[in-house]
Parts: C-alpha cells; sequence; structure tokens
C-alpha cells in the first residue's frame, strides 16, 4: 500500500474560537490561503478592542509553524473570561 506524502500548503488549518457570550467561529482553510489572508492583514476576527491576546504575536507564531511545516495543535488559548482559540493543522 503506497503512501502519499500531503503538500503541506495543501494542509488545512482550523481555526476554532468559541466564546463565553456562546459566539462560536470554525474555519477550515487550506495553509496557502490562510498564508494569503495573514499577507493581506484578513485575519481580523481576532481584533477586538477589549483584547488582551496579543493578536500579532499569535499571527507570527502562525508563521513560524509554517515556516517549520508543523502539524497538530498549534496554538491554544483559553482567556479569564472563558473564550477558546485553538489552531490545528493537519
Amino acid at each position: 500500500m503506497a503512501t502519499t506524502i500531503k503538500n503541506y500548503n495543501h494542509r488545512l488549518v482550523l481555526i476554532n474560537i468559541k466564546s463565553h457570550t456562546g459566539d462560536k467561529i470554525k474555519l477550515n482553510l487550506p495553509v496557502e490561503f490562510v498564508k494569503k489572508l495573514i499577507k493581506n492583514n484578513a485575519l481580523d476576527f481576532f481584533l477586538f478592542e477589549e483584547e488582551i491576546v496579543d493578536t500579532q504575536k499569535m499571527i507570527d507564531s502562525l508563521i513560524e509553524c509554517f515556516n517549520y511545516n508543523l502539524t497538530g495543535d498549534v496554538i491554544n488559548l483559553e482567556r479569564y473570561n472563558g473564550d477558546i482559540i485553538k489552531i490545528t493543522i493537519q
């Protein structure tokens, strides 16, 4: 049985956000597309006025994950108010 190695840019970035207010965001996007979103500053759903999370550091961390072709759970944040942000590359 032959195994195929998936091109890293064709892998999916799964972004799951659950807010303490009950809002949920679930995105499954190809790595290549997420790279373009980052390049165009289009990941603005991470930007909140009262945000205490350094979103630029989170995006920089995601870029480093891409640079090293990492997979699995790469970012998992739980805020004091119950918000959960989880990013997985598969």
